[in-house]
């Protein structure tokens, strides 16, 4: 099984997330029985898992490396914010909630706003450096319901809660703390980074029903093609150009994560006029996760081994 995951680009976690898709598709309420059961074979642990790797993350930054760390990660998610509110702004703004095609504005902020820093780690484990790995921190904080509710606020001027950064980043700079005051202990959480790979996979996945994501059809296939223009472009440019790196990293943090599928019920809950849009929006993420999972670790290999070559 192993052997199988390591020859698929980012099996460590995609091969779990599907095995958990199909599960969760067939039969949705196997594992929900309470207990240790529940916790580790539903999407009850995600939350756990997502503090515990970003504590990881955290343990293993060495301060000397901290400015190259958001000198990649941390500018390029800057970029994918500021490419993200200024697309979702004028996609309002011409075409109002509704949206055009099926994809109301509501889906594409959402969809666009997503990175799935699980896909990333298990992709720069294979392709990327140490200082590239150490990058999931900052982009578990835009995996949080608290960003793309950040970024949909900013365009309808809604309130924001702050509350849900915060709480991330608590984990991820006690790991920091901990590991630079002590460099034994951040070489035992090293690991752990690979380790939760598999369980996060399985967890993103118990939550997606693959028959439903199908449904979303052309509005799916659709908003995975607007994410891949409207994000890639920029920010391949802006690594390549500007940061001097590959560009792998560009792409590798672009992906939709399995949570954002929950992410349109969540706002909708926050403003009763969005609920109409609910339904649609989060067919077409499921179905985007879908897509980006499959195509993003390809793009990736791709431009590994083009850079390889020279």
């Amino acid at each position: 099984m192993m052997d199988f995951m390591k020859k698929i680009p980012g099996g460590l976690l995609l091969v779990p997330m599907l095995i958990s898709a199909i599960i969760y598709t067939l039969a949705p309420n196997l594992f929900m029985i309470g207990g240790m059961t529940q916790a580790l074979l539903t999407k009850d642990g995600l939350t756990y898992i997502i503090a515990f790797t970003c504590f990881c993350s955290g343990a293993v930054i060495d301060l000397k490396t901290l400015g190259q760390v958001f000198k990649r990660t941390g500018l390029l998610a800057l970029v994918k914010t500021a490419i993200v509110i200024g697309f979702g702004f004028l996609y309002f703004k011409f075409f109002g909630l509704d949206g055009i095609l099926g994809l109301s504005t509501l889906a594409i902020i959402v969809g666009l706003a997503s990175t799935n820093p699980s896909l990333y780690l298990a992709l720069e484990g294979e392709y990327g450096s140490a200082i590239d790995q150490a990058g999931f921190g900052i982009l578990a904080i835009m995996c949080t319901p608290a960003y793309p509710l950040l970024l949909f606020g900013l365009i309808q001027s809604s309130p924001i809660n702050w509350m849900n950064i915060i709480s991330t980043l608590i984990p991820l700079v006690l790991g920091l703390i901990l590991g630079n005051i002590d460099k034994k202990f951040g070489e035992f959480m090293k690991p752990g980074l690979a380790l939760s790979l598999p369980l996060m996979g399985w967890s993103f996945g118990y939550g997606i029903n693959i028959i439903e994501a199908a449904k979303s059809g052309f509005t799916g296939i659709l908003l995975a093609m607007v994410f891949y223009i409207v994000l890639l472009p920029i920010s391949f440019i802006f690594e390549r150009k500007v940061l001097k790196l590959s560009g792998k990293n560009s792409i590798a943090m672009n992906s939709i994560a399995g949570m954002s599928v929950s992410i349109p019920s969540i706002i909708a809950a926050t403003n009763p006029s969005l609920e109409i849009y609910k339904a649609n929006a989060t067919a077409a993420i499921a179905f985007g996760v879908v897509i980006t999972s499959i195509v993003t670790p390809i793009l990736v290999k791709k431009v590994y081994e083009m850079n390889n070559k020279k």
